[in-house]
């Protein structure tokens, strides 16, 4: 076996470290077929719906906190 260490990762991506982004609401286009929907479509359809809501959720929620953290931190000088 000829090379080293190294060439066996030639080619590969290395790993960065960032965690994912948080997913936005309506984020994953989902396209909308004029034929008939399967049971497999509608439960996708409904789990997109759900998880669109708690990121909406999550997006108002992590807003209020932000506006009340900086309404009471507003008038602190360090």
């Amino acid at each position: 076996m000829s090379g080293g260490f190294e060439d066996m990762f030639d080619g590969m991506r290395l790993h960065d470290g960032k965690a994912p982004k948080a997913r936005k609401p309506g984020s994953t286009p989902r396209t909308q077929s004029a034929g008939p929907k399967t049971a497999l479509d509608k439960t996708s359809t409904a789990a997109w719906e759900i998880l669109d809501e708690d990121a909406r959720a999550r997006a108002e929620k992590t807003a209020r906190l932000k506006a009340a953290r900086q309404a009471r931190d507003g008038d602190k000088t360090d």
